[in-house]
């Protein structure tokens, strides 16, 4: 991703995919995905002022990416490739949820040249507490969707996986320069964490400048919201 970005070309999206989460769509959608065969996959999109610039602009990211190590790269060129790709990743958040009993989302963002690091913890992870970590993001900004699927177990299992899952990934973020939360706010749920990685004294500027504006803290009382 990082060789990609410093190319001259910039793509105007760079999602990440995992194999498994395309297969929950496909199933999900009961439409096929136009390759399934690899782990991982990086769809990429262009926009030009003509169609030259941008089929240009395509093929030379395809040739970089082969250059440091894709395994290879599909041009979706035809309005049913695209509403097949773009359906699928539009589709990944309800493909999990329907795969499983139960699951909960750890929304982090971390440096761009980290994200790969990143998702492979979540793998070995995964294997470690014997639990299902699908994910998928944007790698262009480093958002990453992880989501724990609970599956079979039982509720107190569940609430000990998670709370560990959470303490982990959480802490792995941090590790890599990272935070808690890419897209989704803090809510009731991060707070510790987020106190945890930003520590009391700004965490007590931004409860002041809350104050400045919600004086008698009528709005969303005891929830941390951006």
């Amino acid at each position: 991703m990082p060789k990609i970005i410093r190319s001259k070309v910039t793509p105007t999206a760079i999602e990440y995919m995992s194999r498994d989460t395309i297969l929950f769509s496909e199933s999900y959608l009961g439409k096929k995905f136009p390759d399934t065969k690899n782990d991982a996959y990086i769809l990429l999109t262009f926009d030009g002022n003509t169609d030259a610039q941008v089929e240009e602009d395509m093929k030379n990211v395809a040739e970089l990416c082969l250059e440091i190590g894709a395994l290879d790269a599909y041009i979706v060129d035809t309005e049913e490739r695209k509403k097949a790709v773009w359906s699928a990743r539009g589709a990944f958040l309800e493909a999990i949820k329907a795969s499983t009993t139960e699951m909960d989302e750890c929304d982090v963002v971390v440096p761009v040249n980290k994200v790969d690091e990143f998702i492979k913890f979540t793998h070995k992870f995964a294997e470690e507490m014997k639990v299902r970590i699908p994910s998928f993001g944007h790698a262009g900004d480093g958002n990453l969707h992880v989501y724990i699927c609970r599956d079979q177990l039982d509720s107190a299992d569940w609430e000990e996986v998670l709370s560990k899952c959470f303490d982990r990934m959480y802490q792995k973020a941090k590790e890599l320069g990272g935070l808690v939360s890419g897209e989704h706010g803090i809510g009731y749920a991060k707070k510790e964490y987020l106190k945890e990685l930003l520590g009391e004294t700004p965490i007590s500027l931004m409860q002041g400048i809350k104050k400045v504006f919600d004086e008698k803290n009528i709005l969303n009382p005891g929830k941390i919201c951006f």
